[in-house]
């Protein structure tokens, strides 16, 4: 099986209108739209919600995944810490999935999130139990199981929480 290189230069960027046409022509199979929708979708919750905050992936300056940041009191049937931020909607763009993207922008949101909002000590996110590959990578990602499950758009989702207060710790620990 040959392997897909890796995309050198990963980054995160806060949505820009300049964005939206290479946005909409994200796609997404079938299996996956289950779990997440398509940034036209989210965008619009954005628009009517200003505690949403549209975040693009970038690899090499291009956009290939997009992912909410959402704070305040809309987020609380996933938590009630109000020092929270909710993970919403993340995803990579078809073409460009198993190149290694969402892993490093997982790696680099904590960093990326506390920089927006130093306030917040945790991102919080929903996962779908049936939605094993992204459960997997959240996991790897340093996110833990809070062991609160809720019902969602497609089935049982856990709640999962990785905490910005100890991410400095852990940062430290990776380069060990």
């Amino acid at each position: 099986m040959k392997q897909e290189k890796e995309i050198e230069t990963t980054t995160l960027t806060p949505y820009l209108p300049e964005h939206r046409h290479m946005l909409s022509q994200f796609y997404l199979p079938d299996t996956q739209t289950l779990f997440s929708a398509l940034p036209k979708e989210s965008l619009k919750y954005c628009r009517e919600d200003c505690d949403r905050h549209p975040i693009v992936i970038l690899a090499e300056g291009i956009p290939v995944g997009f992912f909410v940041l959402h704070i305040g009191e809309n987020i609380t049937p996933f938590t009630n810490d109000k020092k929270a931020i909710l993970l919403r909607g993340f995803l990579v763009d078809q073409k460009h999935q198993g190149k290694g993207i969402a892993k490093k922008a997982l790696q680099i949101l904590p960093e990326f999130a506390k920089g927006i909002f130093p306030n917040k000590d945790s991102i919080v996110l929903a996962v779908d139990v049936s939605n094993v590959i992204a459960k997997t990578l959240y996991t790897r990602s340093g996110y833990q199981g809070t062991g609160i499950q809720k019902e969602g758009r497609s089935g049982l989702m856990e709640i999962m929480e990785y905490r910005l207060d100890t991410m400095n710790k852990d940062m430290e620990e990776g380069t060990k």
